[in-house]
């Protein structure tokens, strides 16, 4: 009988055992699955966070007109962190510049062109040694309503190439904007006017576009 006894407590520790390393089991499991989520988020975050604008690609045409006149030609892709911009405009009637901005998504490629200054040929490019605002087509935080709540006024809303764009006034100066999904897609600032007049869908930025102009040199 105690023989009995014994034989079934030992199989009743050698159930909870089971049970207990089949807990731990699961447990070990549903932690491993918590922590690839919580990576895989964080990697999420850090892409996010490098993504100024709410769509991959395109290229975008933009007109000034006031003090400013003359065009400027947009490609992008990678969600902003590749742009490239030429810009034509006439400053003044003796301020003719052109210039084409390279930012590859790091200073490693990226170039800033001198084409024209003042009217004058100058065909030399230069190494950035941070990324240009200009690049970042924006003045209005990408629409970031916390970072523009202290300085600007929504306007509402307006269309632009039917792409519905958010509306801000500066509260301190003579400056609206237009933003859509975090480009500015028209602003004005003090005597300034820019307009997106043409946005076509593209893949990606051609790879031509990526390099140095022929014949140009590096400063």
């Amino acid at each position: 009988m105690k023989f009995q006894h014994l034989f079934t407590f030992l199989l009743l520790v050698l159930a909870i055992s089971c049970n207990s390393q089949e807990k731990e089991k699961v447990t070990d499991a549903n932690n491993n699955s918590d922590t690839k989520n919580k990576i895989l988020k964080a990697f999420d975050e850090i892409n996010n966070q490098d993504k100024l604008f709410e769509v991959a690609s395109g290229k975008i045409v933009f007109q000034y007109s006031g003090s400013w006149t003359g065009t400027e030609r947009v490609w992008f892709d990678n969600y902003g962190k590749r742009v490239v911009i030429e810009q034509d405009i006439y400053y003044s009637k003796k301020n003719h510049q052109k210039v084409l901005i390279i930012w590859a998504g790091s200073k490693e490629g990226s170039l800033t062109c001198e084409y024209l200054r003042y009217g004058k040929e100058i065909n030399k490019c230069f190494q950035p040694f941070i990324r240009s605002k200009d690049s970042e087509l924006s003045l209005f935080s990408h629409g970031n309503v916390n970072q523009l709540q202290y300085g600007y006024e929504p306007l509402g809303h307006k269309k632009f190439l039917g792409k519905e764009a958010q509306g801000w006034k500066s509260k301190s100066g003579d400056i609206t904007g237009w933003v859509w999904k975090g480009i500015d897609v028209a602003y004005y600032n003090q005597g300034v006017d820019k307009t997106m007049v043409s946005f076509e869908d593209i893949d990606e930025i051609p790879k031509e576009l990526l390099t140095r102009p022929s014949g140009f040199i590096i400063e």
